[in-house]
């Protein structure tokens, strides 16, 4: 699809005039935007050091010794009895979607939606939204069930409404009935029913709308019908039984000489709170920290910490790795059935979600090692290997333990990206961390829970088929935090294990099979040094471009796969102001451009529809790397679904106008306009002609004096990106079509010939000031003529933009401040008439789209498009 033809301004790019309104703004914005990805994890950050001074502080007269004797002193019965009541959480946790099914009306088994759904939650449960989505989970299983994109929305609006409501009920129950000390200490004592008494109020309300309204709502044209009250009243039941389950199971965990299930269930409540505002994953260290703080006048320290630890173990990562294992065996599974079906497929989230749930484990081996680094070893074992290997041996697999640790921190980001060197390196950090915990302290079951990532990763193999640079990327804001967070933790853990020795210089130096503290020292000074060493060269590493534009041999590429296609909006390439990324194959490919944050690709990528789908991903993939925002612009509605598949969404951007030239004919009333053009045209003794490729060059001196003279009377700039701009290697590369009037060229077009010989269209069409008035309607009509001639279907005359949004199906608040501009913005641009223009030649209109994805700012995706069309911010002025 070629930019609009020109008419009285410069090309209609639909949204260059958007980014004129916001461009005051766009600096700002951009600030706002970099603030909003830097203060969730700082704020996280935040309260995990507010958390972890609450646990350095209730610490102080607990050892390490003691919290191992409290986990020893737990019965195995309730160990058991902790497991129990988990897997009866998990089976109630799925009746969430089993109660949304039954909302919507849905088909899927019940067998089918309680494996998703304990699937899901074990993965959200753990590793948070910020990290992965249960979202994605659910995606992956339903939408291959023929669940729709609407209904899965629907269904994380029941579930979270669910989540919310027991919630409520229970903390309402708690506060109201029995609250805490620490909970009425910090809050105004009469003021604690009260606020039970409003959860209350709230939980109850929603029994009552469900009773009383009828009707949906509505929001942001999206229908939310209200449960009714049967369904409403299990959804209270449902959560209520949730979240007494996952306090039991802390309550199992716990001596009995400790606080009653009521008492400890406003505690977990209320800390459970504190790590979902955290943002952190699992609120780990936030829900802790809370837990001492309310559990603290009940029970020792010691007996807390221990009760905690467990907690983790039982309720987070058993179900994650059990997740993980329904995820590989999935993966696998379908792999191998080699679906290609696009309907049928898993879409993006299937390739990126196994991908980012090992990156989990590989982050959490790297935290295992770097604290089993800062902890004592088990003194009978180092003795019972003291009498075959020397100490030496001791201390540096200790030390070499805590660097494996920090390398599988980073290394973690690259498992996420799906980046093959990054596997290889954690297989082998893997292998080298199960050899250090074996010989530092014969620590077997250290090296049993690094077996356990090794033998998830290895049948993973093809899953991490990304050839990129292992460190090109960028470490998001959220993935700096966690790695700082989770060595500044094994830190702390150290000094707090060893936090009665008296330290020395001499402390450093000290090697003896009973030193454990030195050994903490050297390992948590050398994981440190090598993580402020990569830092460092991160910042100081020269940048690598991330758009350069094409070179000979990638245009060379390009013209073998253009020459298979039919349209002409590939066409541009050869503008060579874009970048382009290829398939590993070279048989397809993505044009684009990066203003911004924002990674662009100028229509769908170009090549066979098999190759281009996993095109898509790469470049979504190749933008994250980079932080940037992944965009394709001007979109075909036929490839919407794949678009879709990565959990994009959509905008209309306009109408494109194509006039079928099969059976084309000036004769008649309906092209009376044009043959009155072309007869007056012929009375002024203005002649048409195609002026060949290789002829061009001869005639580029009159074609840049046309084009300067129409620059100046419209008061234009030259711009790009999605429009051709004068440049001399470029015009050569195609014909050109002229109308001349005794030798002089008086207006010209550059012709952009699809190579199958279907679809004709124009690019640049200038003319100057002293051409007849004419001259535009009569050059159209010639070519449409001259393109019927050469056996062409289609003449394409580009886009009229915001054009037909009033029916756009998608993104509806766009649609209606696209209205707005389009009926009202004609004081600086001509959005009517362009649609005019193009309407007086009857074509088939097509719609076109954006697919962006949807939490970002639709508005300043569009600036930054309309800046890079422009070619600065500044420009768009112009």
């Amino acid at each position: 699809m070629p930019p609009s033809v020109m008419v009285a301004d410069s090309p209609g790019d639909p949204v260059r005039n958007v980014g004129n309104s916001r461009l005051k703004t766009h600096r700002a914005s951009a600030l706002k935007n970099r603030l909003r990805a830097w203060l969730p994890p700082l704020a996280g950050a935040l309260l995990l050091i507010i958390s972890g001074w609450i646990l350095h502080r209730e610490l102080q007269s607990v050892s390490y010794r003691e919290v191992r004797q409290a986990l020893h002193a737990l019965p195995t019965s309730h160990l058991l009895l902790a497991l129990l009541f988990t897997a009866l959480n998990y089976l109630v946790l799925s009746l969430y979607d089993q109660l949304a099914f039954r909302y919507l009306g849905g088909q899927v088994t019940r067998a089918r939606i309680a494996l998703t759904a304990l699937t899901s939650y074990a993965i959200s449960n753990s590793v948070g939204f910020a990290v992965l989505s249960g979202t994605a989970v659910r995606h992956r299983f339903y939408s291959r069930w023929g669940v729709s994109a609407a209904d899965l929305a629907r269904i994380i609006v029941f579930n979270s409404s669910t989540y919310w409501l027991g919630l409520l009920a229970l903390a309402g129950w708690s506060l109201a009935f029995q609250p805490t000390p620490p909970i009425q200490s910090g809050l105004i004592r009469a003021s604690v029913p009260w606020l039970g008494g409003l959860c209350l109020a709230l939980a109850t309300a929603y029994l009552v709308l469900s009773a009383l309204r009828k009707a949906p709502f509505q929001v942001r044209g999206f229908e939310i019908r209200v449960p009714t009250p049967p369904v409403a009243f299990q959804q209270v039941l449902v959560s209520m039984a949730d979240w007494a389950l996952a306090a039991a199971v802390l309550h199992t965990l716990l001596p009995e000489s400790g606080p009653s299930y009521g008492t400890l269930l406003g505690a977990f409540l209320a800390a459970q709170v504190f790590g979902l505002i955290s943002h952190v994953p699992g609120g780990l260290g936030v829900f802790e920290g809370a837990m001492l703080l309310f559990l603290g006048p009940y029970l020792p320290v010691d007996q807390i910490i221990a009760a905690l630890i467990l907690f983790r173990l039982i309720y987070y990562i058993i179900p994650l790795v059990f997740a993980l294992l329904v995820l590989l065996g999935d993966e696998a599974q379908h792999r191998g059935e080699k679906l290609v079906t696009l309907g049928k497929s898993l879409g993006g989230y299937s390739t990126r979600l196994a991908p980012r749930a090992l990156s989990v484990f590989t982050f959490l081996a790297g935290l295992l090692l770097l604290a089993s680094g800062a902890t004592p070893a088990d003194q009978s074992r180092l003795l019972w290997l003291a009498d075959i290997l020397p100490v030496g041996l001791f201390e540096a697999s200790h030390f070499i333990g805590s660097l494996v640790g920090v390398a599988l921190l980073v290394l973690a980001q690259a498992i996420s990206r799906r980046i093959r060197l990054g596997y290889y390196l954690v297989v082998a950090a893997l292998l080298a961390g199960i050899m250090a915990s074996l010989l530092k302290a014969a620590d077997w079951e250290e090296a049993m829970v690094l077996a356990c990532v090794l033998v998830a990763l290895v049948p993973c193999r093809n899953l991490f088929d990304r050839s990129t640079t292992l460190f090109n990327g960028r470490f998001s804001p959220g993935w700096i935090v966690a790695i700082v967070a989770a060595l500044g933790s094994s830190i702390w853990l150290g000094f707090f294990t060893f936090r009665h020795v008296e330290y020395s210089n001499d402390l450093w130096w000290q090697v003896a099979l009973n030193k454990d503290a030195p050994r903490f020292l050297r390992a948590s000074v050398g994981a440190a040094v090598a993580l402020m060493g990569f830092g460092l060269w991160r910042l100081l590493r020269p940048v690598s471009p991330v758009a350069e534009l094409s070179s000979d041999e990638a245009i060379a590429d390009a013209t073998r796969i253009i020459n298979a296609q039919a349209d002409t909006l590939p066409l541009l390439v050869y503008l060579r102001d874009k970048a382009l990324w290829f398939n590993p194959d070279h048989t397809a490919f993505v044009m684009y451009g990066i203003r911004g944050r924002t990674w662009v690709s100028l229509g769908d990528p170009v090549g066979p529809t098999v190759p281009a789908q996993a095109l898509i991903r790469d470049f979504v993939e190749h933008a994250d790397d980079f932080g940037g925002v992944p965009v394709f612009y001007q979109v075909k509605p036929q490839q919407l679904f794949l678009y879709a598949e990565l959990g994009m969404s959509f905008a209309k951007l306009g109408e494109e106008a194509r006039v079928p030239l099969e059976g084309f004919s000036l004769q008649g009333r309906r092209y009376r306009d044009l043959r009155l053009a072309i007869n007056r045209l012929a009375k002024e003794h203005v002649d048409f002609r195609i002026v060949d490729a290789a002829e061009v060059p001869a005639i580029m001196p009159q074609l840049k004096a046309v084009s300067d003279d129409w620059l100046a009377s419209k008061s234009a700039s030259e711009k790009g990106f999605s429009l051709g701009f004068f440049d001399a290697d470029y015009l050569s590369h195609m014909p050109v079509a002229v109308l001349e009037q005794e030798g002089r060229i008086l207006a010209f077009a550059n012709l952009l010939c699809g190579p199958s010989g279907e679809e004709l269209s124009v690019d640049l069409m200038r003319f100057a000031s002293f051409a007849p008035r004419s001259a535009m309607d009569g050059l159209f009509a010639h070519l449409f003529l001259w393109g019927q001639a050469q056996g062409y279907q289609w003449f394409n005359l580009g886009m009229a933009p915001l054009s037909g949004l009033e029916v756009s199906p998608v993104s509806p608040v766009w649609a209606r401040l696209g209205r707005i501009i389009y009926r009202h913005g004609e004081s600086f641009y001509n959005f009517g008439g362009i649609r005019s223009f193009k309407a007086k030649f009857h074509p088939v209109w097509e719609s076109r789209y954006i697919a962006y994805p949807g939490e970002s700012s639709l508005l300043l995706i569009l600036a930054d498009i309309a800046a890079l069309s422009a070619g600065s911010y500044w420009r768009l002025l112009r």
